[in-house]
């Protein structure tokens, strides 16, 4: 890891000059993420170097393709939530992978789910995307297949299974060639069942051979140019499962198993014949103990012609490197070559290698790094060279992340997880390096803010200094009865400077650990150049120590100016102390549970705690009182941060979410989600623009500030607006219509859109200067887009709900019915639904005046009732009478029956009248906003 020097030499600077105030945060977005990409199981390295280096993993039933350099996922074969999922009774997964297999040409993925179907799928050579390219049907075993094995000409696949058969397919057709079931009464050297454990082809182009290990330690080797299956080879030497098989050469045959046993064969031929036909013979010339069960096996690739090359790794989580010498007239003896460095070993503890894979891309280029990957219990991907040295690691599983802090002026994190080991992951990469040392779990990390030296501590009671940038422990502290929970380091860089005796003495940098002993511990260490010139680590006592709490301490923070440290517990208390003696300053209550995490602000004298009772403390450092509080969280708060310079805190909590808080309005600005689980680890960059969470759900999260990009886009939103706003202004002042309905559709103006409409209608007059809204409506809708039509009907819904609209409503409705042939109205699929809306209120509409023109003739019943109508001097205008009865409307006469007042056969007295007024009342109220569904009845427009 490389630190910039002008980094490391910087001193602390004060407040004399004068920064610009920083902007709060409003908004934060995801910029990466590191989810699981790996958790067991076979994988499958690619073969062509001229792709993008890829694997293929499997995770939780998925198949995920990787990124091999940076061990990010690319694309998988079936996503996490297919709808098409089909779970049984007892909740099994019957659409998970359960094995799959890469061609050698890396254009073929086959996979087998737990229902026992075949799946082929191609990829593009491009962005390295995934396509299925056909079913095959069900694999025709009863129980699930677990094995796959692709012949090196690609055209001939073998399952295998947990019912003992082994099945060869042609992929070219889809179809089996080949059944082999177990012998009867069991061949193996063992007592197990006789599932399938193990495939192998026969590397060699022209040979058609195939061994099959089974769980009882049984290895059958048959030959598919053998028709008849006549000739079988049993291979009864193993006690228990056969777990690696590999032919070296036409000569040897390697097999091993969880007996702990490495066998090595010479194949003899038998009888001479073709050599696709000839019956050979299994000799069994070496049975080396190798005192761990072998789960994978490799064969390497050797400089001489004449000496056989083999990796192994098992139980043992150590990697082993083997070799044989091949001389005429001599039997060759596998002999211990090399192994894997100790340090860099997974170990035995923690479930050793389940795995040892081939790096086809670089045996292929003859390189010697990277060469082989190991598959460790904890889902890590090791790369070794042909010398079993470590290279690099990819992170395939993070398990339950407990810390998490960011490496200053390095853009890098070291992660603490559910393991011994450290990780150090690049932010852009996310390509990992592991520190090892720690005999028990991880629970803490600290980094210094020269970014030089990190610390982690644990549950074997230890701290261990590192130097990050060599990856070396230089310094170990021991003096803690129980686990070590919680660190803080110094916090002014000069301190690190500092050497000799005033680094013995307190002037230099320090360390602060909280231990579930309840104790807290002071540890002065050396000065930078003392820690690095030693080349062993150094044992560091501890200067100070005190009983700090009642229960368990969850938290340490150092203040800026180191002279105050603040502990956290589950007593529900925070504690104040000198840092240079660990005295008491003061103990800070309020809480009503424990109490997970304190932090001290970065400009003023106060201190942010978060507590399990879901609330954030602000507390005063000079009066030790509670100045804020905030509520929000509906969990518990596990991890505060201050953000721009104090002005905000970030929190995160049991319930997943990240929240952020400006201080001085009490109010929670935004939330961000991105984990499923609880968020045990919370850190933010010095300037406030990078937040890093990570959680019991594996991920690692990284956020960052996107606050200015959202208002610089806001901005250009708002300048566009108006913009088009003062455009549409202009047509419409030009009365240049189209153009302004185009830019009020685009701008999404709906009343706009209804001037520019009811404009049209107003300025419809033709050649001879007579009016016609309609026609003129209907030349603008011959020019409309299908897609315009079904918005502007989308409008014409709204508006219709309005009584005042229409008369221009039915006006555009009527221009496009006759317009636009009804084949092109229903192709697209929202128009009859609108129409469907329209319809209602149309009919409530066309009722409404229609009874308004029915009651209309009440009034000529008054007049006729008046008589004649007196001029203004008084006298009588017959002439106007009969002028006003000529122009009447061609109705019948008003006519009295039974005592009722009849117009045009309806009642105007009696019961029907009070029910007409009701309902000209009720169509009268234009606050109707919305309408439901109707079946479209054809009524006249």
């Amino acid at each position: 890891m490389d630190i910039p020097d002008e980094h490391i030499d910087k001193q602390e600077e004060g407040n004399a000059s004068a920064e610009p105030q920083p902007t709060l945060s409003k908004s934060w977005e995801i910029a990466a993420a590191h989810v699981p990409t790996f958790t067991g199981g076979k994988i499958s390295h690619c073969c062509k170097a001229s792709l993008k280096p890829f694997i293929l993993m499997p995770v939780y039933g998925d198949l995920f393709v990787v990124d091999a350099d940076r061990g990010v996922k690319l694309g998988t074969l079936r996503g996490e939530d297919a709808i098409d999922d089909e779970d049984e009774g007892d909740g099994v997964d019957m659409d998970a992978i359960t094995c799959h297999v890469l061609d050698n040409r890396d254009q073929m993925i086959i996979t087998c789910t737990r229902n026992n179907i075949l799946h082929q799928h191609s990829i593009a050579e491009s962005d390295l995307s995934t396509k299925l390219v056909k079913t095959w049907g069900r694999s025709g075993h009863s129980l699930p297949v677990t094995h796959m094995e692709l012949h090196a000409s690609n055209v001939f696949l073998v399952t295998g299974s947990v019912d003992g058969t082994a099945r060869v397919w042609d992929v070219r057709g889809g179809f089996v060639t080949h059944v082999f079931r177990p012998l009867e009464g069991g061949d193996g050297g063992g007592s197990g069942r006789l599932s399938v454990t193990a495939l192998q082809w026969h590397q060699e182009l022209g040979q058609l051979v195939l061994a099959i290990g089974r769980d009882d330690g049984s290895v059958t080797i048959h030959n598919l140019n053998d028709t008849k299956n006549e000739y079988i080879v049993v291979l009864r030497d193993h006690v228990s499962s056969v777990t690696c098989m590999a032919w070296c050469g036409k000569d040897f045959f390697l097999s091993s198993g969880r007996d702990a046993i490495l066998n090595l064969w010479r194949v003899v031929p038998v009888e001479k014949g073709r050599e696709e036909n000839m019956i050979v013979h299994y000799r069994r010339i070496q049975s080396m103990p190798l005192f761990e069960q072998i789960e994978g096996l490799q064969l390497l690739p050797s400089e001489r012609l004449n000496e056989i090359r083999v990796a192994t790794a098992g139980s043992k989580g150590l990697v082993k490197l083997w070799k044989a010498n091949i001389v005429q007239g001599q039997t060759p003896q596998l002999t211990p070559a090399a192994e894997q460095p100790l340090a860099q070993a997974f170990g035995e503890s923690r479930g050793g290698y389940l795995g040892l894979f081939l790096n086809h891309v670089a045996v292929g280029e003859k390189k010697t790094e990277d060469c082989l990957i190991a598959a460790d219990a904890e889902h890590n991907l090791s790369f070794l060279s042909s010398k079993l040295s470590l290279s690099r690691t990819i992170v395939g599983h993070n398990d339950e992340i407990l810390d998490v802090k960011l490496i200053p002026h390095c853009n890098a994190i070291i992660v603490a997880t559910n393991s011994p080991k450290i990780r150090i992951f690049d932010l852009e990469t996310f390509s990992c390096s592991v520190l090892h040392g720690h005999t028990a779990t991880v629970l803490c990390v600290e980094v210094s803010p020269c970014g030089r030296f990190g610390a982690s501590c644990g549950k074997d009671k230890t701290m261990r200094v590192w130097h990050l940038e060599t990856e070396r422990c230089v310094a170990i502290a021991t003096g803690h009865t129980e686990p070590i929970g919680a660190v803080g380091f110094s916090r002014k860089i000069s301190r690190y400077e500092v050497g000799g005796k005033a680094a013995f003495n307190g002037g230099g940098a320090f360390g602060i650990t909280a231990s579930l002993d309840r104790t807290l511990k002071r540890w002065n260490f050396p000065g930078a150049d003392d820690l690095l010139k030693e080349p062993d680590q150094m044992d560091i006592p501890a200067a100070a120590s005190v009983r700090g709490h009642d229960k368990d301490i969850n938290i340490i923070s150092v203040s800026p100016n180191d002279s105050l440290v603040a502990s956290g517990s589950q007593d529900k208390t925070v504690r104040i102390w000198n840092a240079a003696d660990l005295s008491l300053k003061a103990t800070l209550k309020g809480h009503k549970r424990g109490v997970w995490d304190c932090q001290f602000s970065p400009i003023d004298k106060v201190l942010a705690t978060s507590s399990g009772d879901k609330t954030i403390k602000l507390w005063s450092l000079g009066s030790f009182s509670c100045v804020r509080t905030f509520q929000g969280h509906l969990s518990s708060v596990l991890r505060i941060r201050f953000l721009r310079s104090g002005l905000q805190l970030v929190s995160a909590g049991a319930d997943g979410l990240v929240k952020l808080w400006t201080i001085r309005t009490n109010e929670c600005e935004t939330t961000m989600d991105g984990h499923t689980n609880k968020v045990w680890a919370l850190d933010a960059s010095s300037d406030g623009k990078l937040i890093v969470s990570g959680g019991a759900d594996s991920k690692l999260v990284v956020w960052r500030d996107n606050t200015r990009q959202i208002e610089d886009s806001q901005r250009k939103e708002e300048a566009e607006k108006i913009h088009l706003n003062q455009m549409l202004e202009n047509h419409l002042y030009h009365q240049e219509f189209d153009e302004a309905l185009v830019l009020a559709l685009r701008i999404d103006k709906p009343m706009a859109v209804l001037k520019i409409i009811s404009s049209m209608i107003d300025s419809g007059y033709d050649e001879k200067g007579k009016w016609d809204g309609l026609q003129s409506l209907q030349k603008h809708v011959k020019a409309w887009s299908m897609e315009r039509v079904a918005k502007i009907l989308k409008y014409c819904r709204d508006w219709n709900t309005r009584a005042r609209h229409v008369p221009v409503v039915m006006t555009l409705v009527k221009a496009i019915v006759t317009t636009v042939p009804v084949d092109q109205l229903s192709s697209i699929d929202a128009i009859p639904e609108t129409l469907a809306g329209i319809t209602p209120y149309a009919e409530r509409h066309f009722h409404r005046l229609d009874q308004l023109y029915t009651n209309s003739y009440m009034l000529d019943f008054i007049l006729i009732g008046a008589g004649v109508v007196a001029d203004a001097e008084g006298k009588t205008g017959e002439d106007e009478l009969v002028a006003w009865e000529a122009s009447s409307k061609p109705v019948l006469p008003p006519t009295s029956v039974d005592g009722r007042i009849q117009v045009g056969g309806m009642d105007y007295v009696g019961k029907k009248n009070a029910n007409a007024t009701a309902e000209l009342s009720e169509s009268d109220n234009e606050s109707i906003q919305s309408s439901g569904e109707s079946s479209i009845e054809s009524y006249s427009l």
